[in-house]
């Protein structure tokens, strides 16, 4: 366990050999399904890895922001001794790594991303609409977007900020 630099603890593990590789979960609260690929990458990096706060093993406690989640992963790579890392993550992980590089360019030497939806989402989304409709058939598509109550529930049950 690590303290945050607002007194959260927050659950950390470290292992492999090689340059530092910060590994963030998605969700967010989507924790503890990283460690294979951790594994996997131990005989090239160190990845460390954490539960963000509100997740697994992480304290409880917000607020529950872009900003304060850059700065968790920030206490991580300060509690590792790291200087500099290479940050990734998958899904909302891929996108506070992203975010963290853009802040802190002096400490990320690189960016692992996977599966994230990105900074030009206004710019993709039409497009992907598109050849998602073409795949599901016009009649599937509308059963799909017929669905507000349901989308609206998971939307709120998925939002942070």
């Amino acid at each position: 366990m690590i303290t945050a630099d607002d007194g959260v603890s927050l659950w950390t593990a470290s292992s492999g050999m090689g340059p530092d590789l910060a590994l963030a979960h998605g969700g967010p609260g989507l924790w503890d399904y990283l460690e294979p690929l951790a594994i996997e990458l131990e005989p090239c990096a160190t990845v460390h890895r954490w539960d963000q706060r509100g997740c697994g093993r992480s304290e409880d406690r917000g607020p529950y922001t872009v900003d304060r989640f850059v700065a968790d992963m920030d206490a991580v790579r300060a509690a590792s001794a790291a200087d500099r890392w290479i940050v990734g993550g998958h899904s909302w992980g891929a996108v506070l790594a992203l975010v963290y590089a853009l802040r802190h360019p002096d400490r990320a030497l690189g960016v692992l991303y996977i599966a994230g939806t990105g900074l030009a989402w206004a710019r993709w989304r039409p497009l992907h609409h598109v050849e998602a409709k073409r795949r599901l058939g016009s009649r599937r598509w509308a059963q799909l977007n017929d669905m507000t109550d349901e989308r609206e529930a998971t939307r709120l049950r998925w939002s942070i900020d």
